[in-house]
């Protein structure tokens, strides 16, 4: 069904008709517009097209704030602000506000250079221990190299590195198992707190 501008801002869910001409203008694909309106001339409009898309409209922003009050949550989840309503302390309009500035905050330190990426910092620590471990197991034949050791040393040498590098990635390992540790006053500490880069 045709219609004019003001039958589409009629329809119950609809917003204004000064709304409409807004999303009109500034949506070259806006559904359901058959003749745009100018100089007097009124838009003609398929009525039914144009109902859904502007309600599609509404339902993508509806879904762009759940999808942002859920990183909000998980981030309040993650920074243990998440507190029931009835226990003491924020309110949610605090916890909310406090999340907020957190986002912020983030994205600054980010534009500013203060925060690294997760895994720029793994790679490079990466590098740093498979060089370490190269080193370590060519000590004995570089030392023989430099000064008169027996062979019965080397082994003994190798043997004692090959258990170092073996003890040092156990306890690298078991720093993984430890998600987080307690303060003298019973709080919680996380020992790393890692960026979500969607933020």
């Amino acid at each position: 069904m045709l219609g004019k501008l003001a039958d589409l801002a009629a329809i119950a869910g609809m917003p204004s008709e000064p709304t409409l001409r807004k999303l009109i203008a500034s949506d070259p694909d806006f559904a359901g517009i058959v003749k745009r309106g100018k100089n007097g001339d009124a838009y003609e409009i398929e009525i039914e097209t144009a109902v859904r898309y502007v309600l599609s409209i509404e339902e993508r922003k509806r879904d762009a704030e759940r999808a942002r009050l859920a990183g909000l949550a998980q981030l309040g989840l993650d920074l243990g602000l998440s507190a029931g309503p009835t226990e003491p302390g924020l309110t949610l309009a605090d916890r909310k506000a406090l999340l907020e500035e957190e986002v912020l905050a983030i994205k600054l330190a980010r534009q500013r250079g203060e925060l690294v990426p997760k895994g720029s910092v793994e790679a490079a620590i990466g590098q740093v221990l498979v060089w370490h471990q190269q080193q370590q197991l060519s000590f004995s034949a570089r030392l023989a190299k430099r000064a008169d050791v027996s062979r019965q040393l080397q082994i003994e040498i190798d043997a004692m590195v090959a258990a170092d590098l073996a003890e040092f990635a156990r306890r690298i390992g078991a720093l993984g198992d430890i998600e987080a540790t307690e303060d003298g006053d019973g709080s919680t500490i996380a020992r790393a707190a890692v960026v979500d880069p969607a933020l």
